[in-house]
């Protein structure tokens, strides 16, 4: 059962058959409709039946004027229950296109349908959710041991999910005994455990030690590290700090923000649980999941909300629920092969972490130098990151603009920049073309010096020669010896102003191009010129694009017509419409 309602008429004349009968004639035209019939006629009710490919549907209008209100009530239903059927939902989308522009408001009351495609749905979330909590729980466990959950997990999720589960362990008995902290985890947090990371005090904090070199009588002299005047300045800020919340405790609350904040600055990363325990495993990097895991709990929450879904937003939440379960599955085939390997990778691990620190201790060098001289020199690895930002962040607005076209399949990869890749593709599934964009870079994080990345577009193979270029200048320094001091030359400079016309140039292409097309739009017989099966054709003048069209190569190819009724035929030259053939056969 499918029911809405108008209100409002906006014509100040309504004649009920009448309109009643023009929209069921229009859905008998545009739907293919072999019979149609109203077998109920009174004066505020009406009754019709009709069948679409050999199926029948019942409609009943029902006019109610209440208190200067007009409604026209609109019942759909299916002889023969099968809620997933799509002439239903094609037939529930004709009407309420039909009817819309002529009423103020269209108010949706029930649809069995929708339903239906939710809970087809369910099945698929709950599959994908207890993918990933077994993941996470199986890496975990094994790295961390089984109190994981209790010693690095932050109190806000500890205690939330404590209180959470103790109800739950109450009444199922039979469970009281076993670990079930992920089993009712919130579907964001789970994402938010894969990016979780865990600190310690680095050791050139302020608290290190003295500004003079002491020696330790119980074990060999030690040479304690001598703090800079800003470590000095920082320490006496503790000190006061502390001195203030010892003596009151309610300045606490006063001083919150200057002493987390300071403290911060003392703390460095220890355990990176993305880059640690889970990097290895998956075939994305995580802010390619977290953007996954993202959609899907959006695609989850409307869902579970009991939102209206079509048949558009039901595939595209089937197909993406199916690539997400499939990067997880992936990561448990390979998490299970490492176990049966671990020797050989942990002598792998072991080098990685050698070339961590080495990389920490020229990044704490680097650091130094900025900080005296006032000038941000990046490394190659933050020149790159820069770029993969504001890169990724426009082909992500371009994915959101264009996600509900079922007819394109948008891919983005963010881009290594090592060298020449493809970073973004668009398949045009209904012509059989296609929209890519290459970046090619260049990386030097030489002082003083410009990097640059050049993003080329192609269609079908052929350079559309739009050429758009992003650069980033790295800040220089020099030292000062009679200073005794790093002194700057250069000072950094990022410009990206060229990917916003990028964006503006694909939105345009896609439009033009690439034109939205259903299925049932497209012949079956193949172009003339390059013998694709991408012929538009269609009875609809709605501009979308010319019929007979070619929406691979453009060229115009014949379309044939009805010699008994006037319609379109799937033929190039003219013939008999299945709806008279099968009229003529059964004579």
């Amino acid at each position: 059962m499918i029911r809405f309602v108008m209100i409002n008429s906006r014509h100040r004349s309504f004649n009920f058959v009448e309109y009643t009968n023009t929209i069921i004639g229009k859905v008998e035209n545009d739907l293919n409709a072999t019979e149609v019939e109203f077998y109920s006629n009174k004066d505020r009710t009406r009754k019709a039946n009709i069948v679409i490919n050999k199926k029948e549907y019942l409609i009943q209008f029902t006019y109610i004027i209440t208190h200067g209100t007009f409604q026209l009530k609109i019942d759909i239903s299916m002889v023969g229950k099968n809620e997933l059927d799509l002439e239903l939902h094609d037939l529930k989308i004709k009407l309420k296109d039909l009817v819309i522009t002529d009423w103020e408001q269209c108010v949706w009351l029930e649809d069995r349908q929708s339903e239906a495609y939710a809970d087809s749905l369910y099945k698929d979330i709950h599959l994908v959710e207890n993918s990933l909590r077994r993941l996470i729980n199986t890496v975990l466990f094994y790295k961390l041991g089984g109190d994981w959950w209790d010693l690095y997990m932050p109190i806000d999720l500890t205690k939330k999910y404590n209180q959470r589960n103790d109800p739950y362990k109450r009444r199922a008995p039979s469970f009281e005994n076993i670990h079930t902290n992920l089993m009712s985890i919130d579907t964001g947090d789970l994402v938010k455990i894969l990016g979780y990371k865990t600190y310690k005090i680095k050791e050139g904090n302020i608290f290190r030690g003295s500004s003079v070199g002491l020696e330790d009588p119980f074990t060999d002299a030690i040479q304690v590290q001598v703090l800079t005047i800003e470590e000095k300045e920082k320490l006496k800020q503790f000190q006061y700090i502390m001195n203030n919340i010892i003596y009151d405790e309610t300045a606490a609350a006063h001083f919150q923000t200057k002493l987390s904040t300071l403290l911060a600055d003392q703390l460095e990363i220890d355990k990176d649980f993305w880059n640690d325990y889970f990097s290895n495993w998956f075939t994305c990097d995580f802010r390619q999941f977290q953007g996954r895991w993202g959609e899907f709990n959006t695609d989850r929450n409307h869902v579970a909300h009991n939102k209206l879904i079509d048949i558009k937003l039901y595939e595209k939440f089937k197909t993406s629920m199916s690539q997400l379960l499939g990067i997880i599955t992936d990561a448990e085939e390979k998490f299970s092969a490492y176990l049966e390997t671990e020797m050989s990778q942990f002598l792998d691990e072991l080098e990685q972490m050698n070339e961590a620190n080495l990389y920490q201790s020229e990044l704490d060098y680097q650091s130094l130098i900025e900080e005296e001289a006032g000038v941000r020199i990046r490394q190659h690895d933050s020149i790159v990151e820069i770029f993969q930002e504001h890169i990724a962040n426009i082909f992500d607005e371009l994915k959101e603009q264009f996600y509900y076209r079922s007819d394109l399949e948008i891919v983005y990869n963010e881009p290594i920049l090592i060298n020449e890749t493809e970073v973004f593709r668009v398949d045009y599934l209904s012509g059989h073309t296609y929209l890519k964009v290459l970046a090619d870079p260049f990386i030097d994080d030489s002082g003083g010096t410009t990097s640059y990345v050049k993003l080329t577009t192609i269609y079908n193979g052929v350079d559309l020669q739009k050429g758009f270029k992003i650069s980033y200048l790295n800040g220089e320094v020099e030292y000062n010896e009679d200073q005794t001091n790093y002194m700057p030359l250069t000072n950094d400079e990022l410009n990206v102003s060229e990917l916003k016309k990028l964006q503006e140039f694909i939105e345009s292409f896609i439009n033009e191009h690439m034109p939205e097309v259903d299925e049932d739009e497209i012949a079956e017989y193949a172009c003339e010129s390059c013998h694709q099966f991408t012929i538009f054709l269609s009875d609809e003048d709605d501009g979308k694009y010319e019929q007979g069209k070619c929406l691979h190569c453009g060229h115009s190819n014949p379309v044939g017509g009805c010699i008994r009724c006037g319609s379109i035929v799937n033929q190039p030259t003219d013939g008999l419409c299945d709806s008279c053939q099968e009229y003529i056969d059964n004579q």
